[in-house]
């Protein structure tokens, strides 16, 4: 397998919105081979429901769905981690320049395959405690956007 096919593993992941104007909320995937594999712009719940579930204190006034999914019952939560499998960022649409995850999702007995925002699919992996990976190729191309553009 080359290595722009391969899958590299997600270590830990963090969130944040970057402390100068334009505040860009970011996660950030650090990987097993120790590079780093950022998703900008991603939704600022989103940010503030991974850091709740890495056990810093948010006071929000109205919650999200992600701040109300971990408070569900440990059984919905089992059930759940049952089916859910490893979450893979995958893909990058050029046109628009988003990424894509897919997710394993184990329904009666096979193994499908769903696309969803990645944001929202690393959220989902560690919230069940799942693997997350990101394509070589996807590290590549960010490597190189962020070496050949000025911010």
């Amino acid at each position: 397998m080359d290595e722009d096919s391969r899958m590299i593993k997600v270590k830990r992941v963090e969130a944040f919105v970057m402390p100068t104007p334009p505040y860009v909320p970011v996660i950030t995937c650090h990987l097993e081979d120790g590079r780093q594999f950022h998703l900008y712009y991603v939704p600022l719940e989103v940010v503030i429901a991974i850091n709740k579930l890495q056990g810093e204190a948010y006071d929000v006034e109205r919650e999200s769905i992600f701040d109300l999914l971990p408070t569900l019952e440990k059984e919905l939560l089992n059930v759940l981690s049952k089916r859910i499998g490893s979450v893979y960022i995958d893909e990058i649409d050029f046109d628009t320049m988003l990424y894509s995850a897919t997710v394993e999702i184990l329904a009666d007995g096979v193994k499908i395959k769903r696309k969803m925002i990645p944001s929202h699919a690393v959220f989902l992996a560690l919230m069940l405690g799942k693997n997350i990976y990101v394509k070589g190729e996807l590290i590549k191309y960010q490597e190189y956007f962020e070496r050949t553009h000025e911010y």
